[in-house]
């Protein structure tokens, strides 16, 4: 019997899942010249407006971990793209800050499970040797969401206005759900898109796992272990660069550039095509070379290391007066890091315990995101203060520089092995 592809498909559905969700997140970013005009939003209230959406989105981090490895990936994805998809429709139309920011944070709850929830599904449908390009597949989703799309989106806000664009952009999420019903279970096994060999094929490739029992732990228990300070740190790296060109990358090439809206959306696609090309190759040169006898784990943090050096690119845009140059930086940091974002999730699945994967993802997203509450703030405050971006530009590259650093001397080349202390009662230590 031949082994069919189900996992890919489901691969696809959290590509696509991820890609809305970007999308819903990165429209602010695009309508932020015409709603700063339209509302009469000073650059710092439109930083604040920016970062609440993280408020409420990092705060639900750990309780969602725990929630997805309750009830299971299907139920806990569906309930949450009908929430944020809502949100993002009521976006469209709120005319004032108090009810732009009340909506940001009802959708930052929405937005919640989806990363903790892509790591169990993951972890559960892929064999161990495929997990970095199947997280660099859906991980590329961001770059997809937040640049790709820039163009359309800010042709809908030319001819439609800005609230046009939330209120379409956010039915796309009710189109998924309808595929994700249809084609998705918990377990490969229970799945009408496997078949036996397959189901065979990535049991088999999970033979580290395999034989393990679950274990039962508290999230802020993984604390002790210092293999998780360096995952915590290195998303909240990678996420302070991520969310201050999401939510000011094309306002910079407007205000500091000189930019039309519609060139700027254009240009704005050039660093996320590269970020897509890199989350990938970070997935494919990871997972090759755990096939060449690399330890998983020492495999997937080598890339990330590298990858949090590119950042260091970004330098040169602070002296150059072209715009293209600056562009070109800007996309070679932003392609370069992603090799380090395309594997992220899959060093999550390798180093957690089996049965913890979603709390660990949940502390992970929990911590990473509280740069979502720093970094739209932070730069409307530094351009306000300074009159450019210099200051607020240099930030990200000395956190991925220290992200890089935490990477390569702070995680062990091996799964945490829980203690025995710190096992919920009636649970057995995993090995």
């Amino acid at each position: 019997m031949k082994k069919t592809n189900g996992r890919w498909i489901v691969v696809t559905l959290l590509f696509v899942a991820t890609t809305i969700n970007y999308m819903d997140r990165a429209i602010l970013g695009v309508a932020g010249p015409s709603m700063m005009k339209d509302l009469s939003l000073s650059t710092v209230e439109f930083g604040i407006l920016g970062s609440a959406f993280f408020w409420s989105y990092a705060l639900m981090q750990i309780p969602i971990g725990v929630i997805v490895d309750k009830l299971g990936a299907r139920l806990t994805y569906s309930i949450a793209i009908v929430w944020w998809s809502l949100c993002t429709v009521f976006t469209g139309f709120s005319r004032s800050l108090g009810a732009l920011i009340g909506v940001r944070v009802l959708m930052g709850i929405g937005e919640a499970p989806a990363f903790p929830t892509n790591t169990r599904v993951i972890s559960d449908w892929l064999p161990s040797h495929e997990r970095g390009v199947a997280n660099g597949i859906f991980n590329s989703g961001t770059a997809i969401g937040i640049g790709m799309t820039t163009p359309i989106l800010a042709w809908i806000i030319e001819k439609w206005g800005w609230q046009a664009s939330f209120i379409i952009i956010g039915f796309l999420g009710f189109v998924w759900l309808a595929f994700w019903l249809f084609f998705f279970k918990n377990r490969p096994s229970q799945s009408r898109i496997t078949n036996k060999v397959e189901v065979e094929y990535i049991e088999d490739g999970q033979s580290d796992t395999k034989n393990v029992p679950a274990v039962n732990i508290s999230p802020f228990k993984f604390l002790k272990y210092r293999s998780v300070w360096s995952l915590l740190y290195g998303l909240f790296a990678h996420n302070y660069l991520i969310y201050l060109m999401m939510t000011w990358l094309p306002t910079y090439l407007v205000v500091e550039r000189g930019m039309t809206l519609l060139k700027a959306g254009f240009f704005t696609m050039l660093p996320w095509i590269m970020s897509f090309l890199g989350n990938i190759l970070g997935g494919l040169l990871s997972d090759y070379l755990i096939k060449r006898g690399w330890n998983s784990i020492k495999a997937r943090k080598t890339i990330l290391a590298i990858g949090m050096l590119f950042p260091l690119a970004i330098l040169p845009t602070i002296y150059t007066e072209s715009a293209t140059a600056s562009l070109m930086f800007i996309s070679l940091a932003i392609g370069g890091e992603g090799l380090a974002a395309g594997i992220l999730w899959a060093t999550v699945s390798d180093v957690a315990p089996k049965g913890a994967e979603g709390k660990l993802a949940g502390l992970q997203n929990f911590v990473g995101n509280l740069a979502g509450w720093i970094a739209p703030v932070a730069t409307g405050i530094l351009i306000a203060k300074f009159h450019n971006f210099t200051i607020a530009l240099i930030i990200p590259v000395v956190f991925c520089c220290i992200a890089s650093l935490s990477y390569t001397f702070l995680i062990k080349n091996e799964r945490i092995l829980i203690q025995k202390t710190d096992i919920d009662k009636g649970n057995k230590v995993a090995g």
